[in-house]
């Protein structure tokens, strides 16, 4: 993967794709419907996850798992 800190917060297509596929997973395992808030919420933290350099999917999957636990957990 390109290193994302020496360039623009741009998103490319692979980007794109690669937070499709965490997205999907997420909301697979999660039982998160596409379009809902949560599914929102979800897609919001994983570009902001991204775009703070978690640009491997493997990564971004475990993040996004960990806070999608947590704000389970609080709410």
């Amino acid at each position: 993967m390109i290193d994302r800190l020496n360039l623009d917060p741009s998103l490319y297509p692979t980007d794109l794709e690669s937070l499709k596929s965490v997205f999907d997973q997420l909301c697979q395992e999660g039982h998160i419907q596409p379009g809902s808030p949560e599914a929102e919420n979800v897609a919001s933290d994983l570009v902001r996850l991204f775009q703070n350099g978690l640009s491997d999917e493997t990564s971004l999957l475990v993040a996004a798992r960990a806070r999608l636990q947590d704000l389970r957990r609080a709410g």
